[in-house]
């Protein structure tokens, strides 16, 4: 009479050698392979998730600084935000008012947009031709081409609000300042 396998741990069968079968093994071998599989899935969705959001705080700070700067210097900055199209792409420049005096009318001044370095945090700038350009940070890219301007008095000009879109893959993040000058950044699901 053939010995009936004992049970071990987990409610595997045991042979007589004290040992797994074959297919048990391959079993095992095959769960642990399909879990290892769906951890890497998350974590490269979450890498993606935590590279398109930081690279919104990244706009959210540039937009925040050109705001306080128009404040505090009482001129008027623009903000322009490149697409990954454009000869700097996904990049964004910060502009503002400089008054020149103008010889033949003392008192008076020539206003002019000028590039200045206003890098917000550990990013990337490139200066070429007088201009600086802030590297959108991790990958991520500017879908289009937009320009945000504040006043002296912190506000924009503009009366509809306006939106830098950004992307990396599958995720999107829209960053949108309105007419008071109020951000807000909104996570576009994907179907």
């Amino acid at each position: 009479m053939k010995n009936r396998p004992t049970f071990g741990m987990f409610g595997l069968a045991v042979n007589d050698e004290g040992a797994f079968s074959l297919l048990e093994l391959l079993v095992v071998v095959i769960i642990l392979g399909i879990l290892v599989f769906s951890a890497a899935l998350s974590f490269a969705d979450s890498r993606l998730q935590m590279s398109v959001t930081a690279a919104a705080r990244q706009v959210e700070a540039a937009l925040e600084q050109a705001k306080t700067a128009a404040r505090q210097e009482n001129v008027k900055y623009e903000l322009t935000f490149y697409s990954s199209m454009a000869s700097h792409p996904d990049t964004y420049e910060f502009r503002h008012n400089v008054g020149t005096e103008n010889p033949s009318l003392p008192g008076t001044y020539t206003w002019n947009i000028v590039s200045v370095n206003r890098s917000v945090t550990q990013e990337i700038v490139i200066e070429e031709s007088g201009n600086w350009y802030n590297q959108i940070g991790n990958g991520v890219h500017v879908v289009s081409e937009v320009t945000v301007t504040f006043e002296p008095m912190g506000t924009q000009m503009s009366i509809t609000p306006v939106t830098i879109t950004l992307q990396k893959g599958s995720e999107t993040r829209e960053v949108t300042i309105d007419a008071a000058g109020k951000i807000t950044t909104v996570e576009l699901v994907n179907p």
